[in-house]
């Protein structure tokens, strides 16, 4: 990004709410920036002109179709001014790190991304760009929780996981997933945020709740939400889900539904005519730092199912294959289902050849003592 200018810059905020318009334009002004703000975002090319701007934010209260009419009006009025869509709790902070040029999404390198996956297509914000990403993510990017498992941790920070998931052709858990996820659609042009949520998906019923350990990402398109996950090992949805209707929705596995869970969502897979519940979903946008104690409590606590068994998943168009410390199964579209317990050897073969892993030294005598003690 490109700093704008090297004096003050003059910013206008449209936004709905005058308490949060008040308090995000006197941090700004705090900050050094000229702002001015109207909660009458309906008449604001008729008070204000683009060219008395550098910067024109949108904050997440304004209709898509107002929105769209504003920055078309504006882009044509002053065609350097710079056009942002902001939210409220973190708006001040997205304004003025475009102000001095410093972007708040971490780039990656695309190139290497869709090689990575196999990836030929076109890299427009478009619906069947995402189902085709989904698609090719999930077949060539396994699910996986060796690390943590070893008892390494798992370090989230974006070359840390383009390191390991792009450059050393190893696989990842949900915040290694959709972290990077969420930086190729950005950088594709999508609307994306990051969401968290509760894992229910093998819990007995009547269960106390789990702590909030999951990341999800919510896409945006033409004003309609997407639920996008390729962190959900071999449970997950293959495709991406709308998330404003709670009507049954196909993918090549399995159906899926959403619907609001008291304040919350929930996902749900049908299997064997019944409905079971996958996770609920806060509907805050997280911001990427939120993520860091999730991550902590989930690869490095002793309940964490992932420091405690090995865990490895891959969905490909041909089916799920999953494995749980030496059961290994294999799901078909059609309904099929193949389950085997193997050994130390039959492991890492799977994890050198089903699941494409560059297998390591270190994870054959873990191995071995998983299966001396083994009793899944």
């Amino acid at each position: 990004m490109t700093r704008i200018g090297n004096g003050e810059a003059r910013v206008l905020i449209l936004g709905r709410a005058q308490e949060v318009m008040d308090t995000v334009c006197a941090e700004l002004v705090n900050a050094g920036h000229r702002v001015t703000g109207t909660v009458e975002p309906e008449y604001a090319d008729v008070h204000y002109h683009a060219g008395e701007f550098d910067l024109i934010a949108f904050g997440g209260g304004i209709p898509l179709e107002l929105r769209n009419r504003l920055k078309d009006t504006f882009s044509a009025q002053n065609p350097r001014v710079q056009l942002l869509d902001t939210f409220a709790p973190r708006a001040a902070w997205q304004i003025h790190s475009a102000i001095e040029g410093v972007s708040f999404a971490s780039s990656v390198e695309l190139e290497a991304y869709c090689h990575r996956i196999g990836y030929q297509g076109p890299r427009t914000p478009t619906l069947e760009t995402l189902r085709t990403l989904v698609e090719r993510h999930s077949a060539a990017i396994v699910f996986e929780a060796l690390d943590a498992w070893l008892g390494h941790g798992v370090d989230i920070a974006p070359n840390a996981v383009d390191a390991k998931l792009i450059t050393a052709g190893r696989g990842g858990y949900c915040f290694e997933q959709n972290s990077l996820m969420k930086r190729v659609l950005m950088a594709m042009g999508f609307e994306v945020e990051g969401l968290i949520g509760r894992v229910r998906w093998g819990q007995p019923a009547g269960a106390a709740p789990m702590p909030r350990s999951h990341m999800a990402l919510r896409v945006t398109l033409d004003g309609v939400p997407w639920l996008v996950d390729v962190g959900f090992g071999g449970s997950g949805p293959s495709a991406p889900l709308r998330m404003d209707t709670a009507a049954p929705q196909a993918t090549r596995h399995e159906t899926f539904r959403i619907f609001p869970f008291g304040d919350s969502l929930v996902l749900q897979a049908q299997s064997d005519d019944q409905w079971w519940s996958m996770y609920e979903l806060s509907s805050e946008p997280q911001l990427d730092t939120d993520f860091a104690p999730f991550n902590w409590y989930t690869s490095t606590h002793p309940d964490s199912p992932f420091t405690r068994s090995l865990i490895v998943a891959r969905t490909t168009p041909e089916g799920r294959f999953t494995l749980l410390n030496g059961r290994f199964t294999t799901r078909r579209p059609d309904g099929d289902v193949d389950r085997q317990m193997l050994d130390a050897d039959g492991i890492e073969t799977a994890l050198r050849e089903t699941f494409s892993l560059p297998f390591q030294p270190e994870w054959r005598s873990a191995i071995q003592r998983l299966i001396e003690t083994d009793t899944t």
